[in-house]
């Protein structure tokens, strides 16, 4: 029995890393600019780092900023959800895509999988931010039960994707294919993973062995 709990542990400590990694520039964001009780000339810096602004001196750039902090910390769910989708359509060009991982993190925490999906999948447009959005986007389908849409998807990307990256996409393949059935390609993916940590797991390789077993019958 503890060692059924210990490897449902391993299995949720996987999932929620699969989670921050999907969203770490806007977590990274998020963390300095909720509190209540910050100074919004923080706000401000805040997303003027993520945007790579150097200066304010363009003040119609300046007043986006400062509206899309005033946004990310209101309070009322529905009306920053409301602005949120109102700027990410016509707000300053150069902070669309930081009003969009707002607001995909708004419809996954509202359970809003659709629109999530979405919203992911129009930000994987923006410069620098297509792996991210489409992990984002894979993990929205799953939450909704389409695990071989997730797995389609994670595929194209992984054969898109840089070397790097691999480990992070493989970890949420093996976890769609494993959902969606397809216990061959989850095998290759939980092999691949324990490949790239050098050395046993225990966990995947209970998981690799789990998987035979279904496939023997």
């Amino acid at each position: 029995m503890e060692e059924r709990t210990s490897q449902m542990d391993i299995l949720k400590t996987i999932e929620q890393e699969m989670d921050a990694d999907i969203h770490p520039v806007l977590k990274k964001i998020l963390d300095n600019i909720k509190p209540i009780g910050l100074a919004l000339a923080f706000i401000v810096a805040s997303v003027a780092v993520y945007t790579g602004f150097t200066s304010y001196q363009n003040s119609q750039r300046a007043r986006a900023v400062s509206e899309l902090g005033g946004i990310m910390i209101m309070t009322d769910t529905t009306s920053r959800t409301a602005k949120l989708e109102a700027f990410a359509q016509s707000g300053s060009p150069d902070l669309r895509a930081a009003a969009q991982l707002e607001l995909a993190k708004v419809y996954m925490d509202a359970k809003e999988f659709d629109k999530a999906a979405a919203t992911w999948r129009s930000l994987a447009q923006a410069s620098g931010l297509k792996t991210m959005a489409r992990l984002g986007e894979a993990k929205a389908l799953m939450m909704k039960g389409e695990h071989a849409k997730a797995v389609e998807l994670l595929t194209k990307l992984k054969s898109e994707a840089g070397q790097e990256l691999n480990p992070g996409i493989s970890s949420a393949l093996a976890f769609a294919a494993e959902k969606a059935g397809q216990e061959e390609l989850a095998i290759a993916e939980y092999t691949a993973l324990k490949a790239a940590a050098k050395g046993d797991d225990p966990f995947l390789d209970y998981k690799i062995d789990l998987l035979r077993s279904k496939i023997r019958g």
